[in-house]
């Protein structure tokens, strides 16, 4: 019982900023915009940003002309209340189709502070906070 009072009150004071790439174009008319707003809204302390792309033109210009992956991106960054970072920011996408949006509006109402509950799908090997293998 303490534990879930605790993980309720963690999660009042907890929230986020996404990022939506405006430099990302969508696969298809799935309404990512729409989908991420409404979601947003939903969260107790989650703010939607569009933004130039955050990772660089080259980046999103080399995503663009692959087909695996082409399709937009959120950066998300865990915050609490004050909007100061509480971890790492999480790349999510690349958002291809109706399924990725879903998992990714559910995942975003559950106020993430991880990848942790999202597909491994989404999840952008930058999202990954482990350590890279040595060679």
């Amino acid at each position: 019982m303490g534990n879930d009072r605790r993980s309720a009150e963690r999660q009042n004071r907890t929230g986020y900023t996404a990022v939506l790439c405006e430099a990302c174009e969508p696969s298809d008319d799935l309404g990512v915009l729409d989908a991420l707003s409404d979601s947003v809204s939903r969260s107790p302390h989650g703010v939607l940003v569009r933004s130039p792309c955050q990772l660089g033109k080259l980046w999103c210009r080399t995503r663009k002309n692959s087909r695996r992956t082409a399709g937009q991106v959120i950066l998300v960054q865990p915050c609490d209340v004050r909007r100061r970072p509480l971890g790492p920011v999480i790349l999510v996408g690349p958002i291809r189709t109706s399924a990725d949006l879903a998992d990714v509006t559910l995942w975003l109402e559950s106020t993430p502070t991880s990848a942790e509950g999202l597909p491994e799908r989404l999840r952008s090997p930058l999202s990954d906070p482990s350590p890279a293998s040595s060679n």
